[in-house]
């Protein structure tokens, strides 16, 4: 059962990073804005990957399955499993669902280790218990 969807406005996060092959980006980190369906900012996203919002309830989530994005450039959509804290709306929250996303691809080609770069994207949260 689905107990909240948010829309998520904000960036992935790459640094470069030593590899075997030479300089590639690493994975990326979070940073964004929840918002409910009329634009009022309750929450944020950020590393681990971890869900917090306003009433002080929070989900730290576990990639379990991805698919592709239908839109060309756009972060894979995400089941995560999921832990929940707090006593707020996200109380109970088992997995998060990521969903029409929009940008947020690590970039294309090479870098050099240690540079960062913020690429922007959207997408849809959803909790389920």
């Amino acid at each position: 059962m689905s107990i909240a969807s948010f829309a998520a406005r904000g960036a992935q996060i790459y640094t470069c990073i030593a590899g075997e092959g030479g300089p590639v980006w690493s994975a990326a980190k979070p940073d964004a804005d929840l918002a409910q369906p009329d634009g009022r900012v309750v929450g944020r996203h950020f590393e681990g990957p971890t869900w917090e919002i306003q009433d002080g309830s929070r989900v730290v989530g576990s990639v379990i399955d991805q698919a592709p994005a239908p839109q060309p450039h756009a972060v894979a959509w995400l089941m995560l499993s999921a832990r929940a804290t707090g006593s707020g709306m996200l109380a109970g929250t088992r997995y998060v669902l990521r969903s029409d996303t929009d940008g947020g691809e690590k970039p294309a080609g090479g870098c050099t280790p240690g540079q960062t770069v913020r690429v922007p994207y959207t997408a849809t949260y959803t909790f389920y218990r």
